[in-house]
């Protein structure tokens, strides 16, 4: 799961930094007029060498795009409903004993809707974990999220590689 502190930790800290650039650039040239901001060396380095900025310029592009993309992430744009930690508890007990599951989510999405996520490793035993997937231990998930009625919608989500999670450990 990721920590969403330490997102917006990093977020705060990259804003203080182009913050902090930024005004001392504005300050250096309200100090210093007649000081040209590019050094003439360095123009001619670029006429020498006119691919540099073209390649320069996707860089920042890109790097504006991943930037973006961590921004939507870390606000929690895209994801639907809430966290239920009730409902997430009674999975975790209704699957507790196989390995190879690192991550257990429940949602409630609208007022009838669950989203129950499940994350584990290719060792795992698909065929165990679904065996306790049943209506019983899906009707408690519904009465522990508070709506008994509600839809489920359950995802499962094998890696590729075994992850080093300490739930997924015999």
């Amino acid at each position: 799961m990721r920590s969403h502190l330490g997102n917006r930790v990093g977020l705060a800290l990259a804003g203080l930094v182009l913050l902090a650039v930024g005004g001392a650039a504005l300050w250096l040239r309200d100090r210093h007029p007649a000081v040209p901001i590019v050094d003439p060396r360095a123009e001619m380095f670029l006429y020498a060498h006119p691919w540099l900025v073209p390649v320069a310029a996707v860089l920042c592009f890109l790097l504006a795009l991943a930037a973006t993309r961590w921004l939507v992430l870390a606000a929690g744009w895209g994801r639907r409903g809430v966290r239920c930690g009730s409902g997430v508890a009674t999975l975790g007990v209704a699957l507790q004993g196989i390995t190879g599951i690192s991550a257990v989510r429940v949602r409630l999405v609208g007022d009838r809707r669950l989203r129950v996520g499940i994350t584990c490793d290719p060792r795992t035993d698909l065929g165990a974990l679904l065996a306790r997937l049943d209506q019983r231990t899906l009707s408690r998930v519904r009465m522990a999220a508070g709506v008994p009625d509600a839809e489920v919608l359950v995802r499962l989500h094998v890696r590729r590689r075994v992850s080093g999670s300490p739930f997924s450990r015999p």
